[in-house]
């Protein structure tokens, strides 16, 4: 009895030591478990004060999407009116910077012309005293008095001037006339009275006629004159216009590859774009997929340039972006709009992008390209970008540390929670 009471004491020293070291290990294990939660608690701590600081740092009013989008239209608009009144305002400048230059310019020549004139009048006075001494009008009133006015001056100078020509045209007919009667003698001419009053009636008509023609022919050659510098003017305004034409239908894209201004500076943007999304695209695709903007031209009259296709490095050939599956074109999407971001903050250094949405399409990725899709949104995030997802695949909620989980209820409104990990 002794022998077997020894070997169960045997036994139960053994079953104690064991317990012992069960009960030590245990006691490792708690403290360890407990400083785990010591951990996780400083953790949550601290993500939560970050979550709450990036919250407060939201202006409440921006904090949904479309108030924030409609603020940022708004916003556009206003830029837009701004510019337009700003170019006007630039062109008016412009043109009253021409005015001023012809103004003073004109200045300039009117007051040496008025000097000129004044001259001019000085020395006519001092010519006029002069004649005025020289003559035999003993005041300046009287020689006003005799002098006649300009209009009957003119007339008289016409009247002596058609005095003299007459004068002289009958003293040469008296003379032709003594020639051709001389040795011949006198006949009656009292028949001829009537036909000779016919033929002056029919010379004044004659020189009446001839009179208006002279005039009508110098009417003409002024007109002429008008017309041809007319047609100088408007062969110049038609060659301007053309140029004005003509870079108006390049500026609006009526050209051959139907490509405006415009969009010719889109373009210039358009490609920044694409090779800052190739970068992740060609990462993500495994190197298979690289986008190509197009110039194919387009049908309809709309404008070409902005087209997108994508080359595919399996095949080796260049296809339309609309052939790509619809994972495909998610991942060539998210491409897009990461490039363009970081495009707009390389151009605008005052603008940063800091916080980013992305809604659905995830679960058409199968799951190497939800990895890698996962993978470039981890890395976007670890650049400081705060990035927002709103999906129902599960492999994403397991890869975010902070989640947003909304449920809808029986009663018609939703429940939300944040579920931190």
């Amino acid at each position: 009895v002794l022998r077997a009471t020894r070997q169960e004491l045997s036994q139960l020293k053994d079953k104690l030591t064991q317990q012992s070291q069960i009960a030590e290990e245990m006691v490792q294990h708690k403290a360890v478990i407990e400083r785990a939660v010591i951990d996780c608690q400083a953790s949550y701590e601290k993500e939560q004060a970050l979550f709450e600081q990036t919250l407060n740092a939201i202006p409440e009013d921006v904090r949904e999407l479309n108030v924030l989008e409609q603020r940022i239209a708004a916003f556009t608009q206003q830029k837009r009116v701004l510019d337009t009144a700003w170019e006007m305002i630039r062109k008016r400048r412009e043109e009253g910077k021409e005015r001023l230059t012809t103004s003073k310019s004109a200045e300039i020549h009117v007051k040496q012309a008025l000097v000129e004139a004044e001259e001019k009048q000085y020395n006519a006075q001092q010519r006029f005293a002069e004649a005025l001494q020289n003559s035999e009008f003993p005041t300046e009133q009287a020689y006003h008095e005799a002098k006649m006015d300009e209009a009957s001056l003119t007339k008289l100078k016409s009247d002596i001037e058609n005095f003299k020509q007459q004068f002289y045209a009958v003293r040469e007919a008296v003379k032709e006339l003594a020639a051709l009667l001389e040795g011949k003698e006198k006949i009656d001419i009292s028949g001829v009275d009537q036909t000779l009053v016919q033929l002056k009636a029919t010379y004044e008509v004659a020189l009446t006629a001839y009179n208006s023609s002279v005039e009508f022919a110098k009417v003409t050659t002024e007109l002429q004159v008008k017309i041809e510098k007319s047609m100088t003017i408007v062969t110049t305004l038609e060659k301007e216009f053309g140029k004005v034409t003509d870079l108006y239908d390049v500026v609006r894209g009526h050209n051959g590859l139907r490509l405006s201004f415009e969009r010719f500076i889109q373009i210039e943007y358009l490609e920044r774009i694409i090779q800052s999304a190739n970068l992740r695209l060609k990462e993500i695709s495994n190197g298979q997929f690289e986008l190509i903007r197009s110039d194919r031209q387009e049908v309809r009259g709309r404008q070409s340039g902005l087209g997108l296709d994508v080359y595919d490095a399996y095949t080796g050939q260049t296809r339309d972006v609309k052939t790509l599956s619809g994972g495909e074109k998610f991942n060539a999407s998210l491409c897009l709009a990461l490039g363009m971001a970081d495009v707009i903050q390389s151009f605008q250094g005052s603008v940063s992008i800091d916080t980013m949405f992305i809604d659905e399409g995830f679960g058409s990725l199968d799951e190497e390209s939800l990895s890698k899709a996962i993978d470039t949104l981890i890395d976007l995030q670890k650049s400081g970008r705060m990035i927002g997802v709103i999906s129902h695949v599960e492999e994403l909620k397991a890869a975010f540390p902070a989640i947003l989980e909304v449920k809808k209820s029986r009663e018609g409104h939703s429940n939300t929670r944040f579920l931190f990990k």
